[in-house]
């Protein structure tokens, strides 16, 4: 990794794993049993974006799980989702392991046809906390969702990829309904008259995720959905209780530490990668935000 943090796209993991269940380059399934020598180097094993969702419910074995640089110990019963854009890192400890595991991409995510208005609240929680702790009988609950989406994807029916779009959607659905019953504001029973708002917030997020190497601008990101920055402005922070502004930052220091951390870019690369005028901006920059100047984050790594 000698510059950015790496993408890896479902065709690639597909080719590096022929065994792998799925359809075509969109979708891909596991819950095969592996053993994990002491010198195995998992596909994530360095830091790596999908563009897609992770869904991960572990059945055996431990892992520590990085999900954009925050480190969670997975054990039995853990469901991790991570989001289009998030980076991942995961150090498998030797031993058996087992997980029921989706890789679904952004597209094929967008023809499932799920309501997103409803789902607004989960995503944003998302970003805080991608890891929850399942009972017994809510991973057998998802485990007769994944036999019948698996059984799908063996067969040869016509409308095969259709099929597995509803049925992912409904094991998605599940999933949300099972952190409901926890934490009833994850999801709105009643949508109602957020849905205009929470679209525009999910295009900036989409936008966020694409330019935030080399747009920090607010103005930017209004102008790109046609809005007032003042509109715009008051938009994500009725939806997501943050301000734009903090996103922008928060996506951009999420860059910089994995660069400084990961990559072997100078901190002077790092800065003009990042499109900031100088090294000296950068490391100002990078001081508010997090207290430490980049060489003192990158010596602590």
């Amino acid at each position: 990794m000698e510059h950015e943090i790496g993408n890896i796209s479902i065709a690639r993991i597909r080719q590096m794993n022929p065994g792998l269940k799925g359809i075509n380059n969109d979708f891909v399934m596991d819950r095969s049993e592996h053993y994990i020598p002491e010198n195995m180097n998992p596909i994530f094993k360095y830091p790596l974006r999908l563009d897609g969702i992770i869904i991960s419910i572990r059945e055996k074995g431990s892992a520590k799980v990085n999900i954009n640089l925050r480190e969670y110990d997975i054990e039995k019963n853990d469901l991790i989702i991570c989001a289009p854009g998030d980076i991942l890192q995961s150090i498998l400890s030797p031993g058996i392991h087992l997980s029921q595991m989706f890789l679904i991409s952004s597209d094929f995510l967008k023809e499932m046809y799920i309501n997103l208005n409803s789902f607004m609240p989960f995503f944003i929680s998302l970003k805080e906390n991608p890891k929850f702790h399942l009972m017994e009988e809510e991973v057998q609950e998802l485990n007769s969702f994944y036999q019948l989406i698996e059984e799908t994807v063996s067969r040869n029916d016509n409308f095969k990829t259709e099929i597995v779009r509803r049925l992912m959607g409904a094991y998605l659905y599940k999933i949300g309904s099972i952190l409901h019953r926890r934490q009833p504001e994850f999801l709105s029973e009643s949508p109602k008259s957020l849905k205009r708002e929470e679209v525009l917030f999910n295009q900036f997020i989409n936008l966020l995720t694409e330019h935030h190497r080399k747009e920090r601008r607010v103005d930017f990101y209004a102008e790109q959905l046609f809005l007032s920055p003042k509109h715009f402005s008051t938009v994500v922070k009725k939806v997501s209780g943050k301000t734009a502004g903090e996103w922008i930052d928060e996506y951009v220091i999420l860059e910089a530490k994995a660069l400084l951390k990961y990559s072997v870019m100078s901190i002077q690369e790092v800065s003009y990668f990042m499109n900031f005028p100088n090294p000296s901006f950068f490391g100002k920059y990078f001081k508010h935000h997090t207290g430490l100047s980049p060489s003192e984050y990158k010596m602590q790594q």
